[in-house]
């Protein structure tokens, strides 16, 4: 029997961090896969396997990409398309341009049309937003988008709309203020306004959220404003003087928020889930079954609204066995993070075993 390896990137590009593979390196991932033999096939394929058994290949690997960068366009799609591999794109549709021109790529490149140093940057820039560093991605347009679905190198499946994270906690931590942002997804479903409550943080489809009261948070925000705004934040006892505002509202109110429950989340999930699988199916024209959890967080409440959803395969980033009898519902996929080609030789060898797979499993817990 033969486990399906899955594997996951984020980024090929030249950014220094455990999100980034560089073009050289993915290249030399997709020479070893040609070279012992393997096939990509995609989610649907994949599925049939796991379900039915059915196979027209001895050794296959599915290739994903999760969110969505300029990179996959200006060079994960090329580099596939090289060397006859096709992938699935996990896409945060927020995340697109609204742009309709395609942008250059290194199929340009191969073709004469421009310079390799001509290609568009795809590593991270920072801009300087209230005085602190903000992470700014490069962004794929819908025109690419549609273009790499249609071409069946890369097929574009939903990741969510936002990729964002709700309060998930009671206990107050701090209070939303200027801050660096070295993270492009992440930011939080509540208020964000300066002043306002931040509690901890929590991946929106597997959490219920926690919702502070408006009234509170409106009060804590105008105590900003009105006294220097950005300045305020300067000053040595302005988390005091919050504090006490939050104090005297607890005192009169009994409370400062409530968690929403387990329905409440199953509905807001549902809405979630239907949005975005609507949005992308509007823009590139096909129904899509596939999904994959933002940072692989759920939980059995998800799972039910992704179902109800209309989804019939949910990837995961649990490590582990893709092999026949094995859940849909909980595709196993393992994050290629190191440049180490003997890394990568090793973990894929690993997870065609279905033994090896479930023991390294069983002992990264």
């Amino acid at each position: 029997m033969f486990s399906v390896p899955v594997l996951l990137y984020h980024h090929i590009n030249y950014d220094n961090d455990v999100l980034s593979i560089s073009p050289e390196v993915f290249e030399e991932h997709l020479k070893y896969l040609k070279q012992e033999g393997y096939v990509s096939i995609d989610d649907e394929e994949l599925a049939q396997y796991m379900i039915e058994g059915k196979k027209d290949w001895q050794k296959a690997v599915v290739i994903t990409f999760d969110d969505g960068y300029l990179d996959t366009w200006v060079w994960a799609y090329p580099l596939l398309k090289k060397y006859g591999f096709k992938a699935l794109l996990f896409l945060v549709t927020w995340n697109v341009e609204e742009e309709e021109s395609l942008g250059f790529n290194l199929d340009d490149v191969y073709a004469g049309k421009i310079q390799m140093d001509k290609l568009p940057k795809c590593e991270a820039q920072y801009a300087i937003i209230d005085g602190f560093r903000h992470k700014v991605e490069s962004k794929l347009c819908w025109s690419e988008v549609r273009f790499m679905d249609k071409s069946g190198i890369i097929k574009v499946l939903p990741h969510s709309k936002m990729h964002q994270k709700v309060y998930a906690s009671d206990k107050i931590i701090g209070y939303n203020r200027p801050r660096e942002k070295l993270s492009y997804f992440g930011d939080v479903a509540g208020d964000k306004r300066y002043g306002t409550l931040d509690f901890d943080r929590k991946p929106e489809f597997a959490y219920n959220e926690f919702i502070p009261d408006k009234d509170l948070n409106d009060m804590l925000h105008k105590h900003v404003l009105d006294n220097g705004y950005l300045d305020f934040f300067k000053k040595e006892n302005y988390k005091r003087e919050l504090d006490e505002i939050v104090e005297n509202y607890r005192q009169e109110k009994g409370s400062i928020g409530v968690f929403e429950t387990d329905e409440q989340r199953y509905m807001r999930v549902l809405r979630e889930l239907k949005l975005v699988k609507g949005e992308l199916e509007t823009e590139i024209k096909r129904k899509t079954y596939s999904f994959a959890w933002p940072w692989g967080a759920y939980d059995e409440i998800s799972i039910k609204a992704a179902k109800e959803a209309g989804f019939k395969y949910l990837f995961t980033t649990k490590t582990g066995a893709n092999i026949v009898g094995s859940n849909v519902l909980e595709i196993k996929r393992f994050r290629v993070w190191k440049s180490d080609l003997n890394w990568f030789k090793m973990r894929l060898q690993m997870y065609s075993s279905p033994l090896l797979a479930r023991v390294y499993s069983y002992l990264k817990k």
